[in-house]
């Protein structure tokens, strides 16, 4: 069943979002999903060896926007990255994870994945006060003040650097969305909406899914 849900944009101008929503997830053809990511994470750890690839540089123009320094609040795609080329290392933790893990590595764009039944009523994506605060996956507490954040009546539950335990998603998560930020220069950004749609959309089984910004 489709859930209804609202989200908005109260950033326009400075940040442009892409919204992957996957209604009724109920299969993964999981071999096939590990054996496509260890081959195109190889594939990239090899093409960018040691230098920090020049698309990087749209997710960090997007942080210096906000006045937020990116050497020392990283995006989480390059922090994927840096793991990948100091450490050898691509997390491991769901299927669904897995993959927008890998997309944020391959496009160099911070993404964000939510469950959807554990977001409460319409959801903004704001700037963060001194009350947008949240515990992290696998981390401690984390404050958002003047940083960017989604939000919804409970408070903050995502950032493109970290998300938030309250809403991650795992192994039983149906209703999911996926979050792309974009700086609006990114020439590239309807093209990557699509193609994270219909990579998706080949290794799950879902009752529907759409793509669309705001």
């Amino acid at each position: 069943m489709t859930m209804p849900f609202s989200i908005q944009n109260l950033l326009p101008g400075k940040l442009n979002a892409g919204i992957n929503l996957f209604h009724g997830v109920s299969g993964c053809q999981a071999d096939l999903l590990e054996e496509f990511i260890s081959s195109q994470v190889a594939a990239i750890r090899t093409i960018h060896n040691r230098s920090l690839p020049s698309g990087f540089t749209c997710s960090r123009q997007l942080y210096k926007s906000f006045r937020i320094d990116p050497t020392k609040h990283r995006p989480s795609s390059e922090a994927l990255w840096r793991r990948l080329r100091d450490k050898n290392d691509f997390p491991a933790v769901n299927p669904l994870v897995d993959l927008t893990n890998f997309l944020s590595l391959k496009f160099q764009i911070c993404f964000g994945l939510y469950d959807l039944e554990r977001v409460h009523g319409p959801a903004v994506i704001t700037l963060g006060n001194e009350n947008d605060q949240y515990q992290g996956i696998r981390k401690e507490s984390l404050n958002f003040n003047g940083k960017i954040v989604l939000r919804d009546a409970q408070g903050a539950f995502g950032n493109p650097s970290a998300d938030s335990l309250r809403a991650s998603v795992n192994t039983s998560s149906r209703e999911v969305m996926q979050v792309l930020f974009f700086h609006p220069d990114d020439s590239l950004q309807k093209a990557i909406l699509a193609e994270t749609l219909a990579v998706f959309r080949q290794f799950f089984t879902m009752t529907e899914s759409r793509s669309f910004f705001i």
